[in-house]
Order: structure tokens, then sequence, then C-alpha cells
């Protein structure tokens, strides 16, 4: 009984063992050669878990679409990546001066992973091509970044060429930015970086161009905790004070997200991507033993 016992216990701390080894790997599909959303990639490759993860890429061009199925560095991503199981997009709510309205646009959606093979090629195909669908009201939007008709300039915070970055949102006070008047357009941004240390970042001043007004958003949902972040947002914008530092929290709080599109993405409906193999082999093996014990 006792060299029964034994026997499974040694052969249980071995795949546990197999099992830890394996956790330390990550298997995730890359193909360089694809070119839409059929691509049929079938070569992985093996990389250390803690220094990589798996995604699938999906950016809609003007003539097209171009993907990337790979696995990319920890840190090689612009903004601060907490946790690597996420979907990130890149969508502009633009105005469409013909038909006078907003129009929400995808530009980038990346879905993350970091289990065996859970950059599968076939979920390209359900990456949505609207994103997130980031909008906001038209009312708002009217109200806030369009001149009004009986105005012929906008004011604009004119701060110095390069970003001023604080450790706090809302730091930057009425000195170190000049309220100027544009004849065009005012363009300002707000850059969140989660690192060490934290900084938020502005940058506001006056554009000569005939672009329409629109606001770009690079955001990042965190499917884990069901967390969705702002990394970036960019205004252009004619309105009376639409460089005003309040309208970045007026979009935070007011933005409407659809995430209807990214259900095949979530843990209810794509177990592999939260279970890898080896922890349900060691879960079988934990089974088996108290079994025989």
């Amino acid at each position: 009984m006792f060299g029964h016992i034994s026997l499974n216990f040694v052969l249980f701390l071995f795949i546990f063992l197999l099992s830890i080894q394996s956790t330390l790997t990550l298997v995730c599909y890359e193909c360089n050669e694809c070119t839409d959303i059929t691509c049929p990639c079938d070569n992985t490759i093996n990389t250390e878990t803690k220094d990589s993860y798996c995604i699938l890429l999906r950016e809609n061009l003007s003539d097209g679409v171009n993907v990337e199925i790979k696995h990319i560095p920890r840190n090689s991503t612009i903004y601060y990546v907490s946790d690597p199981y996420y979907i990130s997009v890149a969508e502009t709510i633009l105005y469409d001066k013909t038909t006078e309205r907003w129009l929400s646009q995808s530009n980038q959606i990346t879905y993350a992973c970091q289990t065996d093979k859970c950059n599968q090629p076939d979920l390209l195909r359900k990456l949505p091509s609207n994103g997130l669908s980031l909008t906001l009201p038209s009312e708002w939007l009217n109200e806030n970044l369009l001149r009004k008709p009986d105005k012929n300039m906008t004011l604009c915070n004119e701060c110095p060429d390069e970003r001023i970055c604080g450790n706090r949102q809302y730091f930057i006070n009425t000195t170190q930015c000049e309220v100027t008047e544009c004849q065009d357009l005012c363009i300002m941004g707000e850059t969140f970086r989660e690192a060490q240390p934290t900084q938020f970042c502005y940058e506001s001043f006056c554009l000569s161009d005939e672009r329409q007004p629109e606001i770009a958003i690079n955001a990042i949902y965190y499917i884990n905790n069901k967390r969705f972040e702002i990394d970036e947002t960019a205004i252009i914008c004619n309105g009376d004070d639409c460089s005003r530092l309040e309208i970045f929290k007026d979009i935070k709080e007011r933005l409407q997200i659809d995430y209807n599109g990214i259900q095949p993405f979530l843990p209810a409906n794509h177990v592999k991507s939260i279970y890898p193999t080896s922890i349900i082999i060691l879960m079988m093996i934990l089974l088996q033993n108290l079994i025989f014990y």
C-alpha cells in the first residue's frame, strides 16, 4: 500500500514539474505573409511567457485591411499594459460636413492573450471591423467641437511646443499656456502612461488646416476585470472654448462603448484563452492521485 502511494506521488511530482516548466513557455501562432482575415496560418513559435504574449491585429486601411498574427514583447507597446488579456482599439469620431453628421471610424483593433495558441487565425474573422464603435452624443459634439455660425475665431490654449507632463491629471494652470485666437482649428491631446512614474501629458496649439473636427481615441479593454481605459485622446475642434482641460473628463464620462462585437473573445466563449493545457493536465493528475489515495 505504501509503495503504491509512493509511486503515485513520484509520478504526480514528475508531471507537476513538467507542468510548471510548460507554463513558462508560450506557444503563439505567427505568420508574416498574411494579407487578409482568411489567412491560413498554421505556423507556431515558442516564446517565454513572462516576456511576451500572443496577438491578432486588424487594421482598416483606405485601400483594404492589414492583419497580423504573431507574438510581441511585453514592453513593446507605446502604452503600459497591466494584463496581457485585452482588446485595444484606435478609433476616430469625425464630423462629415457634407451630411452634417458625426461618424464613428475604427482604425485598428487588437486582441491579446497569453495562453498556448490563443491567437487562433480563425478568430481574425471575428474581430469586429467597427471595433468597439466608440461614440459620443451628437448634441454634445455639436455644442463643444463645432464653431457657432456667428463666430469666426476659436479660443485655444497655446502651450509650449513640447508636451507638458505631470504625475496627476489636469495639473496645467493658466500660466503654462497662453489663450490664443485660432482662425482655423485648435488641436489638443491628452496621453496617460501608467508606468514608473505614472505620467499625464498634455499639448495644445492652433492648427492651420482644412480638416473637419474630430476626436481620435486609443483605448484598451482589460477582459479579466472588465476595465476600460483611455490611453490617448487627440481633439481637433473649432468650438468657442473646445481646448479646455475639462473636455477630456467630459469625453470619458459620456463615451458610449459597444461590447457586443467582442463576445467571441470573452472567457465564457473562448475557453482556451483562460485554461492552458498544462493547467488542465495538472488538475487531472491531482484528481487521479486523490482517488488513488
